[in-house]
């Protein structure tokens, strides 16, 4: 997959960090992206997940947790839901498949997904 890169001064990098966050997205990518030719629910999915697995590895080992707690809990809620399930699924997959110390736990109570950091 192309990757598209750029260099910016940090008040325009500011700039766009706050645009993003008004329109509820995951990150100046994903507000390239829909700004420019539409953000998808699978493209927002797949942002969700690229970030949600950077901060998962960041937990403490035997840290258990939810794909929901990974994000701060404004951050989730600004989702889009059909995001927020797409990348639910992928997360599992990707975690399912993966061998970078994160693990499929049981179900929660609620019926959500539960992880645990290896």
């Amino acid at each position: 997959m192309p990757t598209i890169k750029t260099t910016i001064a940090k008040p325009d990098y500011d700039k766009l960090v706050a645009m993003r966050k008004r329109e509820g997205l995951p990150s100046v990518s994903a507000l390239f992206l829909k700004k420019t030719i539409g953000l998808t629910d699978d493209m927002a999915a797949s942002e969700i997940v690229r970030r949600a697995l950077a901060a998962a590895q960041a937990k403490a080992r035997g840290t258990t947790f939810r794909l929901r707690d990974l994000f701060p809990a404004t951050t989730w809620e600004r989702f889009p839901k059909g995001a927020r399930l797409r990348a639910g699924r992928a997360f599992n997959a990707r975690v399912s498949t993966a061998t970078d110390g994160i693990r499929i736990g049981k179900k929660s109570a609620s019926n959500h997904q539960m992880y645990s950091r290896g």
